[in-house]
């Protein structure tokens, strides 16, 4: 609580920097008086009118702290009305980086356009929690992470000697009978205290510091009015201190909308059904062999209230089969949690391309990757408000989510042990194709801050 206090104080502090007067010399006109604040509505106020602006500010993110951005737009690059947004941000105190870059709308014919995304992150605070939508939010022991990167040293017999004890199936007494056990235990006895302890964290989360990159490119095509055809190709890589995941995928989608507003709909519809298939070539190692299919349904509604309010309404579900992969990682830590040397835990995919609840759009009152298994159901509703009277483009927000995972496809993925998220947010229209957002988040397990460009959907 200390910290969001510190931090909420730094946030206002920066606010009233913005109305404090300054005199500024005018050479040849004499000394005019110019505030602060009349050059950061320069900077920051709409402007319907310009095809690109370059903005800096600060922000506050949970897993980086206060960051320092810079956030560009261009609706019309290289003439021909392609979007580009690129948002850059970088935290001194925890040296964390991340980059987006959005390419939208490159026409190719008339019906066929281009896109490109490019994401670059160095991050040092991943929490990878475990499969499955009961996995514990506690953080499993450093100490304990260590022990285990050390058994994985031993030699093959002394390596047996240590699991059995750590796990109770070598005794004290079949120690006691044997000089060659009792020499090993007296050898290894702290690897095995610690290995003893804490077992029942391993189902925690592991904290990963890395790097986190992707880049796709998409191709639309644009049936008629109401509905396109997407298809993208996808980079994905993460490499933290314990391990590297890649995966390359393709992807096509069918979209069918109607809405009255592309980019901020007060009424209509959207219906998106999209297949993902890995491809196993750039991803392709010793450790990531991957071979998946994904299948997104996604649902949205758009209803007008009140007098110029929005409450949007979203379903989504997912599901991954394919070929089952052994988690080396989960797989080692559950023989140990379990006492079981045969215990293993398959996954279809690296998983931050597994059913994922957890992101920049879902689920935001939890951290990143928080949930993830075979199958996931979310549930989103937005109410926007506009807020003109307090400053032209700014929409506020109040959004409420519920969603699971689940390793079966069934009926009690959508209606049991649901998780609940939900908060505060406002967007601001630089013009009608860009929109920056922010979102405060709170769900039973704390309290985020996220940021983003667009609608969340």
């Amino acid at each position: 609580m200390k910290n969001y206090i510190k931090n909420f104080v730094l946030v206002v502090m920066v606010a009233l920097v913005g109305l404090v007067s300054v005199n500024v010399t005018a050479y040849g006109e004499g000394i005019e008086e110019v505030s602060l604040l009349d050059k950061i509505k320069d900077i920051y106020m709409v402007d319907a009118d310009a095809e690109s602006k370059n903005v800096p500010f600060v922000y506050y993110i949970n897993e980086a702290g206060f960051m320092i951005g810079d956030f560009y737009y261009n609706t019309n690059l290289f003439d021909n009305e392609t979007k580009l947004t690129s948002v850059i941000m970088y935290a001194p105190g925890s040296d964390m980086i991340t980059s987006f870059n959005d390419l939208r709308d490159y026409p190719l014919t008339e019906k066929l356009s281009l896109g490109a995304k490019l994401k670059v992150i160095k991050y040092n605070d991943i929490k990878n929690g475990a499969i499955g939508n009961d996995s514990s939010n506690e953080e499993i022991p450093e100490e304990y992470m260590n022990a285990l990167h050390k058994f994985k040293g031993l030699e093959g017999g002394e390596r047996d000697f240590v699991y059995g004890v750590a796990t109770g199936q070598i005794t004290e007494k079949m120690i006691n009978d044997n000089p060659t056990y009792q020499y090993l235990y007296n050898k290894n006895k702290d690897l095995i205290n610690t290995l003893e302890d804490d077992r029942d964290k391993l189902d925690g989360y592991q904290l990963y510091h890395g790097w986190n990159n992707s880049l796709g490119f998409n191709l639309t095509y644009d049936i008629n009015e109401n509905n396109a055809i997407i298809s993208e190709y996808n980079y994905e890589e993460l490499t933290s201190q314990v391990r590297d995941y890649k995966s390359d995928t393709i992807s096509v989608a069918w979209e069918n909308k109607d809405v009255d507003n592309e980019n901020n709909p007060r009424e209509g519809h959207r219906v998106i059904t999209r297949v993902k298939k890995s491809l196993d070539l750039l991803g392709h190692d010793n450790e990531n062999n991957w071979d998946y299919m994904k299948y997104t349904l996604d649902f949205r509604k758009y209803f007008p209230v009140f007098k110029n309010s929005t409450l949007a309404v979203r379903m989504r579900t997912q599901s991954t089969t394919g070929e089952k992969r052994i988690d080396q990682e989960r797989s080692a830590l559950l023989k140990f949690q379990t006492g079981d040397p045969t215990a293993a835990v398959y996954t279809y995919a690296p998983f931050f391309d597994m059913s994922l609840l957890g992101d920049l759009d879902t689920m935001k009152g939890y951290n990143y990757y928080r949930f993830y298994d075979n199958n996931s159901v979310l549930y989103q509703t937005e109410l926007r408000i506009p807020m003109d009277h307090i400053l032209t483009g700014l929409q506020g927000n109040i959004y409420f989510e519920a969603g699971r995972v689940s390793a079966d496809f069934d009926k009690e993925l959508f209606t049991k042990d649901m998780h609940y998220s939900g908060g505060l947010g406002v967007r601001y229209f630089f013009n009608e194709h860009v929109i920056i957002r922010t979102d405060v988040g709170v769900s039973e397990e704390g309290t985020q801050f996220r940021m983003n460009i667009g609608q969340t959907f």
